[in-house]
């Protein structure tokens, strides 16, 4: 039988250390996990929805901007945007095609701020004086053309290059796609 030796007694002792060390660790305050899943979510890129889940053709590879970057995408607004708190934009343009085969387009923006009340003041200072709710939405409004909308600290504007009912229809299930595609 072995007998007990000095090396042992230096492993029991770094063991101790190793346990006192975890003991303390699990005394200690931990962050909150809803605050650190918003802060995940503000690092987060905002996100436009694949093509076929808006029942797209096709959908342009997303170009991202950020506060340096916004006044290559909208010089003139720029400013107002900053103003209001923006961090990150992406932007991409889908292909629809209606019932009688023509082609249309939509621009779809999606504009990340600091604080919901930053996007909410976005969406209120370019929501045009005619626009109305859009039915069934929360926070969602369009006018001949153009949708806004606001989810969490995000900004949705969809712009329409044509008129019409399949225009209308393709606004609505692009907005869908964006609210239910796990954006906030």
């Amino acid at each position: 039988m072995a007998r007990f030796r000095v090396h042992h007694a230096a492993l029991l002792a770094l063991l101790g250390v190793v346990g006192g060390w975890v003991a303390h660790r699990g005394q200690a305050t931990r962050q909150d996990p809803a605050a650190v899943l918003e802060a995940l979510r503000a690092a987060q890129h905002p996100r436009l929805p694949p093509a076929d889940a808006a029942g797209a053709t096709h959908r342009d590879e997303p170009e991202s901007y950020d506060p340096e970057t916004l006044y290559d995408f909208i010089d003139g607004a720029a400013d107002a945007y900053l103003a209001r708190g923006f961090r990150r934009c992406a932007a991409a343009t889908y292909s629809f095609t209606s019932a009688e085969g023509r082609t249309f387009e939509v621009a779809a923006e999606v504009y990340r701020f600091a604080t919901a009340a930053g996007a909410r003041a976005q969406l209120e200072a370019e929501r045009p004086p005619a626009a109305r709710p859009l039915p069934g939405a929360s926070d969602a409004w369009w006018d001949a053309g153009v949708l806004l909308a606001v989810g969490g600290a995000d900004y949705l504007k969809l712009t329409a290059y044509h008129a019409g009912p399949d225009v209308e229809e393709a606004l609505q299930r692009l907005f869908a796609a964006w609210h239910e595609g796990g954006e906030p």
